[in-house]
């Protein structure tokens, strides 16, 4: 069934008041001082309106939804240019009414408003885009092509238009996993603090591919100091995350549950894995599908989703070494959290469930890093991604 929504009447579910009486979170040193905006993307390809502008306002107290766009198909992911005046979306679904998929999107960002203009689409060169990713120069676009493990850069005009790729690689080698693991799948695309490399989690083939990019040329090779990191048989990495440092990255591993720590040398683009930890308690039962790692803005405390039967984000603390410890396992999560994503002041944690279709806000407690609930919710259909606007 087709759902259009346009508008900021989409159901909005509960209040909560932070702090002590007549005083909002905006009081409090170092927290927004006025509404944060955002978008979601929505998985849903059956919505002609599926990115949506929302607003959450501290002191109020609540979640609002402005407005929602056209242009894009089941857009499970989204990215911003650096100073964010493009949004960049993936397409990756059928619809009925807009003939077009497996490809990326482009749009303007209104610097007052924040409304969305479409701009145009390119081919994401493989098959089931499922990742986007801007480089920091705003000079290229990478998409990773989970289904057929393809990787490519496209040159970006100087009005946020997608140029035709540039650069198209693919991954090698399978896993253990059968039907997850028959060959590679390419799961998200990231850049180094320096622009210098491209970081490819490959669910299938149980590695990092490690790329090389020639900002100039727009290519991708294979970076000759390591081409890749091999990790546990049957991990499956999904995403991963550098430390606000540069110097570790953590990656989520989704077949077997786990968050692997790696130091990272900024000079030659490797990788050294350093340990790996559990995303749920030991005594879990059932699936367990870990999907979005992130950490806040002043690397002490990272987080990583997972959905399954019982579906949760844990917490772990990270040390000077860049070793990770697990304190926390929030399980009153909304269903399916496919993605999640911190403020950037730090105090926030905005949780989108997938198969709940709601959005659902926590609270960081600032010194020890864990979840507190607040009890505000709102309604969007199979939200995939949720992206700050700063």
């Amino acid at each position: 069934m087709k759902v259009t929504i346009r508008t900021a009447a989409i159901a909005l579910v509960g209040l909560f008041t932070f702090g002590c009486a007549g005083r909002g979170p905006g009081g409090d040193s170092g927290e927004p001082e006025g509404p944060v905006r955002f978008f979601v993307g929505s998985s849903d390809g059956s919505l002609e309106h599926s990115i949506f502008l929302c607003e959450f306002d501290p002191g109020a107290g609540k979640f609002s939804i402005i407005d929602s766009f056209a242009g894009a198909v089941g857009p499970s992911y989204l990215a911003f240019s650096p100073e964010r005046d493009y949004l960049y979306a993936i397409d990756d679904a059928v619809s009925d009414t807009i003939l077009h998929y497996q490809s990326v999107s482009a749009f303007a960002v209104h610097r007052e408003t924040s409304l969305l203009e479409f701009l145009n689409r390119q081919s994401s060169q493989g098959s089931g885009p499922c990742h986007v990713y801007c480089s920091k120069s705003g000079s290229h676009l990478f998409v990773a092509n989970y289904n057929s493990g393809h990787v490519a850069s496209f040159p970006l005009s100087d009005r946020g238009r997608i140029s035709p790729a540039s650069s198209v690689v693919t991954g090698e080698g399978s896993g253990p996993v059968q039907g997850r693991q028959e060959g590679p799948h390419a799961h998200q695309v990231m850049m180094d603090p320096d622009n210098n490399f491209l970081l490819v989690p490959d669910l299938g083939a149980d590695k990092i591919q490690l790329f090389a990019f020639d900002e100039q040329a727009g290519t991708l090779v294979p970076n000759p100091h390591q081409p890749f990191l091999k990790l546990a048989p049957g991990s499956g990495p999904r995403h991963l995350v550098f430390h606000p440092s540069g110097d570790f990255v953590y990656v989520v591993n989704e077949l077997n549950a786990t968050v692997t720590a790696c130091s990272y040398n900024r000079q030659n683009g490797a990788l050294t894995e350093l340990m790996t930890e559990s995303t749920v308690d030991e005594t879990h039962k059932g699936s367990k599908y870990p999907a979005a790692v992130r950490i806040d803005p002043r690397g002490n405390h990272l987080y990583a989703s997972t959905r399954g039967e019982v579906s949760s984000i844990a917490v772990f603390e990270v040390g000077v070494d860049g070793l990770v410890r697990r304190i926390q396992v929030e399980e009153d999560v909304p269903a399916w959290p496919r993605d999640f994503n911190i403020d950037p002041s730090g105090r926030y944690l905005i949780a989108a469930g997938e198969r709940s279709n709601t959005i659902e806000l926590y609270r960081i407690q600032q010194e020890s890093g864990t979840l507190q609930k607040a009890g505000i919710s709102a309604s969007i259909p199979s939200p995939g991604c949720v992206l700050f606007i700063e």
